[in-house]
């Protein structure tokens, strides 16, 4: 074959990719082989430093920020723009906040659809922020988060963490720290007759129809004026639930830290 390709250079020629791929080696004399993708737009893993109180409109990425800013009870403001629109709920964007570009002090996650332009705020109220507090903005993927998280020793591989926000809270189940189960807590209390009424309708409702999937299993525990809605569910018979819509409820088999870092950003205390 060598010498075939030595003595015959016009087929060469003209099957030089060809042979090339055969001999698993490139073909340096094809542009088309050393061109640069510019088809794929470079993600920025995070932006420049902002101070809250100073510049208020940039461009991240495929982001364009504005009205940037923070109200005295500690929501942050902003507003976001793009091209045509976004999910980022899947896109993986971060507001991070720092002392003096140097302390960490908290981060929040940018979540929901955005068609052309959407304004959110955020409860940054047990942060220690202020109008001099830097923030940048950041691109995290699943695959770059760091395994900061150490879970206690347990010889079984089976490890929990709870995570609560107000009257809703996450309880999460692992096999050598590999999602199996989450268990869904939420809390309701009204002395008004009418309005208890009304929201344990909702939840029988959403109980009934929790009953139609597979893997999951709810109860209401009901005290006149008070109410628990509990549901579990089993990734032992599906991979996921994403007919349902819960953010909270991750793919079977996401990593602890993982989902710990993503509960924290949306402003969970997990324990």
């Amino acid at each position: 074959l060598i010498g075939f390709v030595f003595y015959v250079p016009d087929i060469y020629k003209k099957y030089n990719k060809e042979i090339a791929e055969f001999l698993g080696v490139g073909d340096k004399n094809d542009p088309q082989e050393n061109r640069p993708d510019t088809d794929k737009k470079e993600i920025t893993p995070v932006s420049a430093y902002y101070q809250i109180g100073g510049q208020n409109a940039f461009k991240f990425n495929e982001l364009s920020i504005s009205n940037v800013s923070l109200s005295p009870d500690k929501i942050f403001s902003l507003t976001i723009t793009v091209d045509d629109s976004i999910d980022l709920d899947t896109a993986g964007y971060y507001v991070e906040f720092f002392k003096n570009k140097e302390t960490f002090v908290g981060r929040r996650s940018l979540l929901g659809r955005v068609t052309k332009t959407k304004p959110f705020t955020l409860d940054i109220s047990n942060m220690d922020v202020d109008s001099t507090t830097y923030y940048v903005l950041s691109h995290v993927s699943d695959s770059s988060i760091k395994d900061n998280y150490k879970p206690a020793s347990d010889e079984s591989g089976l490890t929990t963490f709870t995570c609560q926000l107000k009257d809703t809270s996450y309880d999460y189940d692992f096999y050598m720290r590999k999602l199996t189960k989450v268990s869904k807590k939420i809390s309701y209390t009204n002395t008004d007759a009418n309005l208890y009424a009304q929201e344990l309708l909702k939840f029988q409702k959403l109980k009934k129809e929790y009953d139609e999937y597979r893997g999951v299993t709810s109860s209401i525990v009901d005290n006149s004026s008070s109410l628990i809605f509990l549901t579990e569910f089993d990734y032992g018979e599906v991979s996921n639930f994403n007919r349902i819509k819960d953010n909270h409820l991750y793919e079977k088999g996401t990593l602890d830290y993982v989902i710990l870092f993503k509960m924290e950003a949306e402003g969970y205390v997990c324990k």
